[in-house]
C-alpha cells in the first residue's frame, strides 16, 4: 500500500498496474492552503466529474461513493480511505476499491511542499476487479482510467468557479 506519509513506494504486487506521476502545483502559502482544503474535499474527484457522497472530508476510516455518469447512466464505486496524512508539508490519502467497484486496487492522492514549491502526486495500483462483467469491460475502463487520470493531475493547479465543486 501507498502512504501518504512517505516519499517512496516500492509497491510491486504481482498482477497490479502501477501508476505514479508528480506535477506542480503552484508555489506559495495561499496556493499550499487553497490546494491542501482542495485535496480534503475531493475536488480531485469532484473536478474530474465525479460525485462524492457522502459530501464529507476524506479522512481514515471513512467510506464514499465515488458517481460519475454518461447520459442516464450512474456508475457507483465503492472505496474506503485506509490511509490518512496530514503533516506540515504533506497531506493526503489512499482508498481502497471494495466490492463492486470497476477495479480492485488502491489510489493515493499526495501533496507535498518543498520550500515553496507545491507538488501533487498520483499513485495508482489497479486490475479489474473479480468480476465477470467487469473483466470483460477492462479495456474500456482503462482507456476511462488514463483519461480520468489527466483530469487528477490538473485538478489542483485550479481554483473552482463554483463553490463546492
Amino acid at each position: 500500500m501507498s502512504l501518504p506519509h512517505r516519499d517512496e513506494w516500492n509497491a510491486r504486487p504481482g498482477g497490479f498496474r502501477r501508476f505514479e506521476k508528480t506535477v506542480p502545483v503552484g508555489s506559495g502559502d495561499a496556493v499550499w492552503q487553497r490546494a491542501r482544503a482542495d485535496l480534503l474535499a475531493w475536488r480531485v474527484k469532484t473536478r474530474s466529474g465525479f460525485r462524492v457522497v457522502p459530501d464529507l472530508p476524506a479522512a481514515e476510516g471513512g467510506r464514499h461513493w465515488l458517481e460519475v455518469g454518461w447520459g442516464p447512466l450512474t456508475l457507483r464505486e465503492p472505496v474506503e480511505v485506509v490511509a490518512f496524512a496530514d503533516e506540515r508539508d504533506r497531506v493526503g490519502y489512499v482508498y481502497l476499491a471494495l466490492p463492486g467497484h470497476p477495479l480492485e486496487g488502491e489510489e493515493a492522492f499526495l501533496l507535498t511542499r518543498h520550500g515553496d514549491d507545491v507538488r501533487f502526486t498520483l499513485r495508482s495500483l489497479s486490475r479489474p476487479a473479480p468480476t465477470p462483467i467487469w473483466r470483460l469491460a477492462y479495456p474500456a475502463v482503462r482507456i476511462v482510467q488514463v483519461i480520468v487520470r489527466t483530469r487528477y493531475l490538473s485538478a489542483l493547479r485550479r481554483e473552482d468557479r463554483i463553490p463546492g465543486r
